[in-house]
């Protein structure tokens, strides 16, 4: 039988990918590039244009299709958690969130599909854990990107790049996990057309809780010896499709999915929340060549994002202060369709074989087209109605508003034998909350043929969501949360030092950084007692980190990586925008208690790759240190939680039956790891431990290459 050679490198999932125009060019195996080789890879997504891995100005992850498939991996979470400095999680919600770099905040990392936004503009969310049948390669970007891409490039960028190959797939496991997909690639001499559909449910494994908000209360699905299992399931259709032809390039991206909540939206354990998403982009543009220097290219894109959102609040037969039982529990619906329209002009111009310019301008509409919140209870009083309706006569300041965006930006590139320097600045002007300036520079510096250096320093920035404006609603916690119309938008600036050394048998990256963030928009309660709370700006932070990364190849058969990393999150209130009681008590707080601990802040991801004859195996771990609550004011400091450290194993044997036939076997997830929910003021909501995560999955999975 013919050996596997060279089974998967896994650089921290860290290196081998295309770039996005040459894609169907590249023919040569992944699994045959040497160390060298790897680091010549071309990517995209550092400057919106192909260049070696090793020259682009950023720090940069890249994940292939192969990489995916040896790690058994069934969505991008499962990719991500292995990424250095990237922390995943789930929220009591049901949604999944990423951190980059200690900041996790929906908003602050911008999810991109071939190279358009698909974050949603009105809760800054995007879709993280998408099948990964459809993936052919993740670029992640761990640093500010808005110098290129605008808001919400502030702690990193995703961009996934969908599959261009002819193939099926199927995987099944216990508790009704199953994954179907199909892809469809087909290549002619000046056009290419790729189509991917599938479906994917995910009843996410879920864990026995003790303990809630509400957990003393006889309604409590977790009152006296009652146990209750998180309830957290997903079923998405989904279909991708591109078309490129002599400079032509047409894309559509359609998920739609229902899925429920971890827990409750509200922190106190319920069943019955279905949440329902649509989202839907297009995009078509134009590569117009002069010549063999200048390429201008006009692109046209619109996006929609659809969410009905039925929440319980409280279970089936809650019994309320006055005295009413909610036969089916309180229950919050809201609806609303965002839609978003926008072109943008981009012009490169090659000057001569050293230097390069790119410069574009983008125009964008954004509409809140559609927005109802209806309950089955009136707030006033709480009491029960049983249809839904708007009893409390809120208005809906959200609907009918429109945001209009312009923004420059330019780019130029220097490249010689021996360094180069990348130089942007990008301008963005919004109708409704004013203009952010973002520039960046980066260095790479060949020192010798083994070892090279990257100098990079740029400023980022996020854009105030709607939902932070206008929310009127009150929807979002126990006594909700409202908009601000006064909110600036929150910026970064990061400073960057990284390093690799490369031999024919190992590489090691070593990373230092800095970053400066100003204007932290977070919930805040100005009375400190409960109440209603509002979007604010309410400090700034300092954070120093470092991050490592090696891999090892001792043999074709045997390949070991591990990466670290480890920060430092220090954080400082906004004078103005917080209570003075609020001030003054941190600024008493010891230098130790106004760091932010609220997740790990050490993490180490290692992998082991073992091939013989037909046969492989994949062993990998993720460990995250203890975190605890923050202690930025008496309420938090008050919610004591000590989240203990975390070990991970996943696991995948694979078997190449046939050239074209790959079967394996996967668990993920083994081990039990803890978590926080979103706000800190109810980290201990689920208990000292915080919130458990989801368990081990078991998956058996079918691969045809045609």
């Amino acid at each position: 039988m013919k050996k596997i050679t060279n089974i998967i490198l896994f650089f921290c999932f860290g290196f081998t990918c295309f770039s996005q125009e040459d894609t169907t060019k590249i023919k040569k195996n992944l699994e045959d590039l040497s160390l060298e080789e790897l680091l010549d890879i071309e990517v995209y997504s550092a400057s919106k244009k192909v260049e070696a891995i090793k020259e682009a100005p950023a720090i940069l992850s890249l994940v292939t299709s192969q990489d995916i498939l040896k790690s058994g991996s069934l969505t991008l979470i499962d990719v991500l958690k292995y990424v250095p400095c990237l922390e995943v999680s789930m929220g009591s919600d049901g949604n999944y969130r990423v951190a980059i770099r200690g900041s996790r905040k929906d908003g602050t990392v911008l999810v991109l599909i071939n190279g358009q936004q698909i974050n949603d503009f009105y809760s800054g969310r995007a879709i993280f854990d998408l099948p990964a049948d459809m993936i052919d390669r993740v670029e992640v970007v761990r640093g500010p990107g808005s110098a290129l891409f605008g808001t919400n490039a502030m702690a990193g960028v995703i961009n996934i790049f969908t599959v261009e190959k002819t193939s099926i797939s199927a995987s099944v496991g216990p508790f009704g996990n199953i994954n179907a997909n199909t892809n469809l690639f087909v290549e002619k001499e000046n056009s290419d057309f790729a189509l991917s559909v599938g479906y994917l449910q995910n009843n996410t494994n879920n864990q026995t809780i003790e303990h809630e908000k509400a957990d003393i209360l006889p309604w409590s699905l977790l009152s006296g010896d009652k146990k209750f299992k998180t309830n957290r399931w997903n079923k998405d259709a989904y279909l991708s499709s591109t078309f490129k032809s002599k400079g032509f390039e047409f894309q559509v991206f359609d998920i739609y999915r229902q899925n429920s909540a971890y827990v409750g939206p509200v922190y106190i354990a319920t069943t019955d929340s279905k949440y329902i998403t649509n989202q839907l982009m297009s995009s078509i543009l134009y590569n117009y060549k002069i010549g063999n220097n200048v390429v201008i290219t006009p692109k046209f894109y619109y996006q929609l994002n659809y969410k009905n959102a039925l929440q319980q609040e409280a279970p089936d037969d809650y019994v309320s202060v006055s005295g009413d039982t909610f036969a089916n529990g309180k229950l919050t619906r809201e609806d609303y369709l965002g839609t978003t329209y926008g072109g943008e002009v981009s012009i490169y111009i090659k000057i001569n074989e050293k230097v390069d310019f790119m410069t574009g301008s983008v125009y964008e509409n954004l509409n809140m087209n559609q927005y109802k919140l209806d309950r089955n209870y009136k707030i006033q009083g709480d009491i029960y109605k049983g249809d839904f309706a708007n009893y409390d006569n809120i208005s809906y300041d959200q609907l009918g508003k429109k945001r209009a965006v312009f923004a420059y930006y330019s780019q130029m590139n220097y490249k010689s034998t021996k360094w180069n320097l990348t130089a942007g600045l990008r301008y963005d002007d919004y109708s409704d909350f004013g203009q952010a300036l973002n520039p960046r520079v980066g260095i790479t510096y060949k020192m010798t043929s083994k070892f090279r250096l990257k100098a990079l320093v740029g400023k980022a920035f996020r854009a105030p969501t709607f939902q932070e404006l206008y929310d009127n609603t009150t929807l979002g916690n126990e006594y909700g949360v409202k908009g601000n119309t006064d909110l600036s938008n929150q910026s970064i600036v990061t400073y960057e030092l990284g390093s690799e050394f490369n031999t024919k048998t190992f590489l090691i990256k070593y990373n230092l950084f800095y970053i400066n963030n100003n204007n932290l928009i977070r919930i805040y309660d100005p009375h400190g007692g409960g109440s209603i709370g509002i979007y604010e700006n309410i400090g700034n932070s300092e954070l120093f980190g470092q991050e490592a990364e090696l891999i090892i190849k001792f043999s074709p058969m045997i390949q070991f990586y591990a990466n670290f990393s480890h920060y430092i999150n220090k954080f400082e209130w906004n004078q103005e925008n917080v209570s003075e009681a609020d001030y003054k008590f941190f600024e008493k707080q010891p230098y130790y208690n106004k760091e932010l601990r609220n997740m790990p802040t050490i993490r180490l991801n290692t992998g082991l790759n073992l091939s013989y004859e037909k046969f492989s195996l994949f062993m990998g771990s993720s460990f995250g240190n203890s975190s605890q609550n923050n202690k930025r004011f008496f309420l938090e400091k008050d919610h004591y939680v000590e989240i203990p450290y975390y070990l991970i194993g996943n696991f995948n044997l694979a078997y190449q039956a046939t050239k074209k036939l790959y079967i394996s076997l996967t668990a993920n997830n083994i081990g039990t790891k803890y978590s926080d929910p979103d706000e800190s003021t109810n980290i201990d909501a689920f208990g000292s431990l915080g919130l458990i995560q989801p368990g081990a999955m078991y998956l058996l999975n079918f691969k045809y290459n045609f």
